[in-house]
């Protein structure tokens, strides 16, 4: 074998090596998408879950009718105080920070989330756009 015979082979095996780098990226490349999409479907599912658990057991706080003096439990209470002690609006995530966790995890903010709707429905607090929460005026009666 003469020295241009090595060169050649030497040339194939490295673009076939390349081929198959390049060929395994891409395989990588949608594994990583496919394991997203995985992890964002777990996410949304357990949300689902838990919402749906609180609808189908009896609710950890009941949501008070409006016109109730003694409000709500100890997770709303804490979501209430939260609100009267920062004094201004929040967003879902804050409040999830405030209370110490982790506003990265989904089911978090979603708890928070939907403890905060029925607080508004009840007229203890007000939602002034979609995520962003206040204490009701007048000490938890009903505003508009």
């Amino acid at each position: 074998m003469d020295g241009d015979q090595v060169l050649r082979l030497v040339a194939e095996r490295e673009a076939a090596a390349r081929a198959e780098w390049l060929r395994l990226e891409q395989e990588a490349a949608q594994i990583t998408a496919l394991i997203e999409g995985c992890r964002r479907e777990v996410e949304r599912l357990a949300i689902t879950r838990e919402v749906l658990s609180g609808l189908v057991t009896a609710p950890e706080d009941p949501v008070p009718a409006a016109s109730d003096a003694n409000p709500v439990g100890d997770f709303a209470g804490r979501l209430l105080r939260v609100l009267a002690e920062v004094g201004r609006p929040m967003r879902c995530r804050e409040v999830v920070a405030v209370l110490g966790e982790d506003p990265s995890v989904a089911r978090h903010g979603e708890r928070v989330r939907h403890r905060l709707k029925k607080l508004a429905a009840a007229g203890l607090a007000r939602e002034l756009e979609p995520g962003l929460f206040t204490l009701a005026d007048d000490s938890g009666s009903p505003s508009g």
